[in-house]
């Protein structure tokens, strides 16, 4: 082999083993107030800081930065990081955003933070029982993904609750990690056909679901508040 050749295919062999560094800095870090403003403008956002993080200090710029190794082809997966040592929320500085994104980003992402701060032993139990009789193809990825080791349950939560089916609003609330009212509320606006349904069973017991409007009043008053 030429002695060029060898000394490429040494070089390509070496980081394909070593992989390639991904740089995270706080989601707030450069962009101002955005994230503190999504917060308080997306409904599933604000009703979530509003009880776990009034102060919106998960947002702050003041965590210090910090990289992991990763293959290339790892890299589209991990958009952002939650760190429990500094309780901030983290976006890859090399990815960009759109709006949803970044929403769908930080839902992921907080959603580590309530796990770990804002929920006891008994509600985490209860969440993975939950998972195992309503399981999601996520929970494949995320052990296909995230490396052996790595807590697999904070990520099923994480990434259920980014994607939240009717069944897992209703566990979210049976479980008082959000209310009744939070619950339907968000039902109304991400389901509106399940909600029109709920809203037909529950004619005759006093308390009829919301309106696509009344849900709207209800979560503007986590703003106001």
């Amino acid at each position: 082999m030429h002695p060029v050749v060898k000394k490429l295919s040494m070089l390509v062999l070496a980081l394909m083993l070593a992989g390639c560094s991904t740089t995270y800095v706080p989601i707030s870090w450069g962009q101002g107030d955005l994230a503190k403003k999504l917060s308080r403008e997306d409904p599933f956002l604000c009703l979530l800081f509003d009880r776990y993080d009034p102060q919106r200090s998960t947002l702050s710029v003041s965590g210090a930065s910090f990289e992991e190794v990763m293959m290339p082809s790892e890299v589209k997966y991990h958009l952002g990081a939650y760190r429990r040592d500094s309780k901030t929320i983290y976006r890859n500085l090399y990815q960009e955003y759109t709006r949803d994104q970044l929403c769908s980003l930080m839902l992921h992402e907080f959603s580590h933070h309530i796990w770990y701060y804002g929920m006891k032993q008994e509600q985490r139990d209860a969440w993975r029982a939950h998972m195992a009789a309503h399981p999601t193809a996520l929970q494949q990825i995320v052990r296909s993904t995230y490396r052996a080791g790595s807590d697999f349950d904070t990520e099923d939560f994480a990434f259920t609750v980014e994607h939240a089916r009717p069944v897992d609003l209703d566990e979210l609330a049976e479980l008082k990690i959000i209310t009744p009212d939070d619950r339907d509320a968000i039902m109304a606006l991400r389901f509106p056909g399940k909600a029109a349904a709920a809203k037909i069973r529950s004619a005759g017991t006093g308390h009829p679901a919301p309106t696509q409007l009344q849900a709207k009043e209800h979560l503007e008053r986590h703003e106001d508040n």
